[in-house]
């Protein structure tokens, strides 16, 4: 009965063996795909181009003006403001 049991104890132990090994190798696999697919990701900096220069979007003007067109820096600069406080 020990035999056996032993028997079957090492049949499961080379199962589970063979199995890690298949997903092992999947891995591997998977891996060495990724790989493939997305290198262009993985360059050096030096090979990349230069796409993160910073690219002016607009004048200071436009950026600080509400929808309204009035500029809040404007507003608080004018002697209006004094006269009010």
């Amino acid at each position: 009965m020990r035999r056996t049991s032993l028997a079957m104890a090492e049949r499961f132990r080379d199962i589970v063996v063979r199995v890690g090994a298949v997903f092992h190798e999947q891995r591997k696999i998977d891996a060495r795909r990724a790989l493939q697919r997305y290198h262009h990701l993985l360059a050096q900096p030096d090979d990349t181009l230069h796409l993160n220069e910073i690219i002016p979007a607009g004048k200071e003007e436009d950026i600080s003006g509400h929808a309204n067109g009035s500029d809040a820096r404007e507003r608080a600069a004018s002697p209006a403001a004094f006269e009010r406080a």
